[in-house]
């Protein structure tokens, strides 16, 4: 196997208005989350995509991980309903398109429930996650909050080893970014030394298949 493989990452971020009690923690949480990765050996590219029923937004997209942006009170502010589904197809059709040897991983972290995508519903999402994970390089992680995270995941097709119930307080939110941190470096280094290029046991410090 190849070494030196590209980790893409790909962060899809609930911006809708429940959000907005844990905003300021959710911007903490992140920015920790980027700069751990930053201090990360492999070649690590990002890519950020907010959503709410006003606009699924790409700050930065396949963006160096040393280049990439923190956020702040202006660049996240909470609004609107969950366009879920439209948000994780639209970004992981557009990451279908990377080229190269890369390892793909797609975080998708909400508080609540879909309500209110219009190009996509839930089986559209999980026959693309299935079709992807038959791949090899491609890895699916769920963070959920007010929620049967393990439910809404299992729909999805993604593993359980790959889901994370958290709390939707600041406490909660600071878990979670932390997690996230050292398993996507984790996942990074396996990628890097060309141990696994995928994982249905991420928060097993980004475990391999």
């Amino acid at each position: 196997m190849k070494k030196n493989i590209t980790t893409v990452v790909n962060f899809i971020l609930d911006e809708s208005g429940s959000m907005a009690s844990i905003k300021n923690d959710v911007i903490e949480g992140f920015n920790k989350y980027i700069a751990e990765l930053k201090k990360q050996k492999g070649n690590i590219v990002f890519t950020l995509t907010k959503f709410d029923t006003e606009g699924i937004r790409t700050p930065y997209e396949n963006k160096a991980i040393k280049k990439v942006e923190k956020l702040t009170d202006k660049s996240y502010q909470p609004n609107a309903g969950t366009p879920l589904y439209d948000a994780c197809v639209t970004t992981i059709e557009r990451a279908i398109e990377t080229k190269g040897d890369k390892a793909f991983l797609v975080a998708i972290m909400t508080d609540g429930y879909e309500n209110s995508s219009k190009e996509h519903n839930e089986e559209c999402l999980a026959d693309l996650i299935k079709k992807l994970q038959t791949k090899g390089n491609w890895t699916f992680v769920f963070l959920g909050a007010n929620q049967d995270s393990w439910a809404t995941a299992q729909r999805l097709g993604i593993s359980k080893g790959n889901v994370m119930d958290w709390q939707a307080t600041p406490q909660g939110t600071n878990q979670v970014f932390s997690a996230m941190a050292m398993n996507t470096a984790s996942f990074s280094d396996n990628v890097n030394t060309g141990e696994s290029l995928g994982s249905s046991n991420f928060f097993n410090k980004g475990g391999n298949k």
